[in-house]
């Protein structure tokens, strides 16, 4: 996965918590959730232990206003700012 892409949340990520509230708009209402990676970066905490899917972080801009602001949700903490999503949360768009 690159910069340009365009994915949507898996349903690994849809099964989550954090994305509880998201999952009945799209599951659900059928409501589309469509992004495109802006930026992809190593991660910067990496350790001997890390596994690959945690090794990097995906950027994702939503096309659509109720997209998630990260991997852990709407949460307040995170509204403000760029989350990061990994690799196993997203999935290509068909």
């Amino acid at each position: 996965m690159k910069a340009g892409d365009l994915v949507t949340l898996s349903s690994y990520s849809m099964k989550s918590e954090p994305m509880w509230a998201l999952r009945k708009m799209v599951w659900e209402n059928k409501r589309p959730l469509v992004g495109l990676v802006v930026r992809v970066e190593e991660n910067p905490y990496t350790r001997s232990w890390t596994s690959k899917n945690e090794a990097t972080f995906y950027y994702i801009k939503w096309m659509q206003d109720y997209g998630p602001a990260s991997r852990f949700g709407n949460a307040s903490y995170y509204r403000g700012k760029q989350g990061y999503f990994l690799r196993n949360d997203l999935k290509f768009v068909k």
